[in-house]
């Protein structure tokens, strides 16, 4: 992987310099991963392939996570696979777990769009429909709860992503999952793999956004018992960050964790 120009690795010692301050002049996808970890295998390959296209107007930065958990604790990594992207210095946006391939693309895609002077007119209408960030996180947290009730997942993903440093930054961090998926699905991403998986993902979205939370429930469910792999580790990431969205001690909530708990049995 170092070989190539396109993806690198970053350490420690080295992060500022290819990070931090490189990410003034290209965006840098930063993949914090680990040997050990299923899932980082399957989306390591795909964010590799995407960093390799040609003019793909990025630079992937791969971080072990094990050999620096200094970088990683001052990132807030909490679990891995976790993607962070920079420009100009700062996170601008990121995603927890693996994702598939067309949702990893439009990740990378307002990634790019963001680093771009605003000449365009499509970025200054994105941002006259975003909702101003509280600088409570408090606030901010509650605000993102609301967004999500009522379907707006880009909203709430604005929200959510960059959470500052306080009592109700783990809390941001399980939502943030969601929001991410309906934000993604909302602007066409479907996901790979069997058709009709994808058809099912689209029924989970278009549920959340009516606040059928159990018909929801019901269709990731539904992927998890037909694929076990890739796409069964979306539908469980999407479907833990439900389960915090609706509450952990919601009847619903624990009903499906025992039936999670009988497949992964």
């Amino acid at each position: 992987m170092s070989q190539q120009k396109s993806v690198i690795d970053v350490n420690q010692a080295t992060f500022q310099a290819d990070v931090v301050q490189r990410s003034h002049s290209i965006p840098i996808i930063v993949d914090f991963w680990a040997p050990w970890c299923g899932p980082c295998r399957m989306l390591g390959p795909i964010l590799e392939r995407l960093a390799s296209e040609a003019n793909s107007g990025f630079l992937l930065a791969k971080v072990n996570s094990d050999h620096n958990q200094q970088i990683s604790m001052q990132y807030g990594i909490r679990g891995i696979p976790a993607v962070k992207a920079f420009v100009n210095g700062k996170v601008v946006d990121e995603f927890v777990g693996a994702q598939p391939e067309p949702m990893v693309r439009q990740f990378i895609q307002r990634v790019i769009a963001s680093h771009q002077p605003q000449t365009s007119q499509s970025q200054p209408q994105a941002k006259s429909q975003s909702s101003p960030v509280s600088s409570d996180p408090s606030s901010r947290l509650n605000q993102a709860r609301e967004l999500l009730r009522k379907g707006k997942g880009c909203e709430a993903e604005s929200q959510l992503k960059g959470f500052p440093a306080s009592p109700q930054a783990e809390a941001a961090g399980k939502l943030l999952p969601l929001a991410q998926f309906l934000c993604q699905m909302s602007r066409g991403a479907i996901s790979g793999g069997p058709a009709d998986l994808g058809v099912l993902y689209r029924q989970v979205a278009d549920a959340v956004n009516k606040r059928e939370y159990a018909t929801a429930m019901y269709n990731l469910l539904a992927i998890l018992n037909q694929d076990s792999g890739y796409q069964g580790g979306q539908a469980k990431v999407v479907m833990n960050s439900l389960f915090d969205f609706v509450g952990q001690n919601d009847p619903l909530t624990q009903a499906y964790q025992q039936q999670m708990i009988r497949i992964s049995a």
